[in-house]
C-alpha cells in the first residue's frame, strides 16, 4: 500500500501556487511524489507565486544517491531533463518512462494554446515486476554508476510500490486537471507577463527587490527608487505580478530561508536578521504563515 509522501513545510491553500496545490494533492492521496520542469516559468506565472524548490526536480533519496556521482548526473540530465520532457513534448499526453535508475514515472506535458509549457512527473515509484526492485540488478547498476549499492538499495527500500494500472490511472487523472489549470490560469498569466513586458517601472522593482531583499524595506523605499507614489507603484505592481509587493517581498524572504534551513546550521536569529527581519519572533509567525509550520519544523523536515 501506498504511503504518504506529503512534503512538510508546504504553504496553505490561500499561498499556494495553485499548480503546486494540485501536485500535493495528488502526493497526498496516492503516495507517489511529483516533480515539474517548468524552464519557461509558466506555472509560476500562472499560478501566481513562486513554486517550492522541492518540487523542481527529482530529490527522492534514491535519485540523489544516484545524483552523488558525475556518472549519475549525467544520466539524469539524458534521461529526464532531455528525452522525456522531449518526448512530452512531442507526444502531447502523458506515458511512461522509465529512467536510466530503473524507476518508472508517468510523463505528461503541461500544454497551453498547443504549447508544450512544462513537464510533470509522477511516480518516482517502483511497479510489479521492475528490474529495480531485484537486488542484484539493482547492485549491478549502482556499480556501473559508481555509487554505493547498500546505499541505493536502501534508498530504493524507502519508495512506494505501485500497479502499472494504478499509476497510469493518476497520470491521466493529473494530466486533465493540469491541462485545466493551463487553460484557464494561462489567460491571467499572459496578462500579467504582458503588464510585466510593458511596464518598465515593475521590472525596475524587482531587480531591486532581488539586490535589496535582505534588508529594511517598504513601499516608499522602493517608490523612491523608480520615482513613482507608493500607492501608484502599488497598483502598478500588483496589476503585473497578482499579488502586493509585501506578499511579494515576503515571499522572496522565505524562499531564501528555506534554502538557508535546508543548507546550513544558521541560527534562527540569525536566519531572521540575514533575510530582512529584526526579531525572530515575527520571522518565526510570517513563516508559519507562508509555509505552514515553524522554521524549526521545516528544518527537521528538510535535512538529512
Amino acid at each position: 500500500m501506498a504511503t504518504s509522501m506529503k512534503r512538510a513545510g508546504h504553504p496553505s491553500s490561500s499561498s499556494l501556487n495553485i499548480f503546486q496545490e494540485l501536485l500535493e494533492t495528488i502526493e497526498s492521496l496516492t503516495g507517489v511524489r511529483t516533480v515539474i520542469y517548468d524552464r519557461q516559468k509558466f506555472t509560476t506565472r500562472a499560478g501566481r507565486q513562486a513554486i517550492d524548490p522541492s518540487f523542481l526536480g527529482h530529490r527522492s533519496e534514491f535519485c540523489t544517491v544516484v545524483r552523488t556521482v558525475k556518472s549519475g548526473q549525467d544520466g539524469c540530465n539524458l534521461s529526464d531533463v532531455e528525452q522525456a520532457t522531449a518526448e512530452a513534448a512531442r507526444r502531447g499526453e502523458p506515458f511512461l518512462h522509465q529512467c536510466h535508475g530503473g524507476l518508472v514515472e508517468v510523463v505528461m506535458p503541461v500544454v497551453y494554446r498547443g504549447e508544450n509549457m512544462a513537464t510533470v512527473f509522477c511516480g518516482q515509484a517502483i511497479l510489479e515486476n521492475s528490474p529495480v526492485a531485484d537486488d542484484r540488478w539493482l547492485a549491478r547498476r549502482a556499480g556501473e554508476l559508481g555509487v554505493s549499492p547498500e546505499a541505493l538499495i536502501a534508498a530504493r527500500d524507502k519508495l512506494p510500490r505501485i500497479s502499472e494500472k494504478k499509476l497510469v490511472e493518476i497520470g491521466k487523472l493529473l494530466f486533465h486537471a493540469l491541462s485545466h489549470l493551463a487553460e484557464t490560469e494561462g489567460r491571467a498569466a499572459l496578462d500579467r507577463a504582458l503588464a510585466l513586458e510593458r511596464d518598465k517601472h515593475v521590472r525596475e522593482s524587482l531587480a531591486y527587490v532581488e539586490q535589496h531583499f535582505r534588508e529594511p524595506m517598504g513601499i516608499r523605499e522602493l517608490s523612491q527608487h523608480v520615482h513613482l507614489t507608493p500607492a501608484y507603484l502599488s497598483r502598478l505592481f500588483h496589476r503585473a505580478m497578482g499579488m502586493t509587493f509585501l506578499d511579494y517581498l515576503t515571499q522572496r524572504r522565505i524562499a531564501e530561508a528555506k534554502e538557508l534551513l535546508r543548507n546550513t546550521a544558521m541560527k534562527m536569529s540569525d536566519i531572521a536578521f540575514e533575510i530582512g527581519y529584526s526579531h525572530q519572533s515575527y520571522f518565526g509567525r510570517k513563516f508559519r504563515q507562508f509555509t505552514g509550520v515553524s522554521p524549526l519544523q521545516f528544518r527537521k523536515a528538510n535535512r538529512p
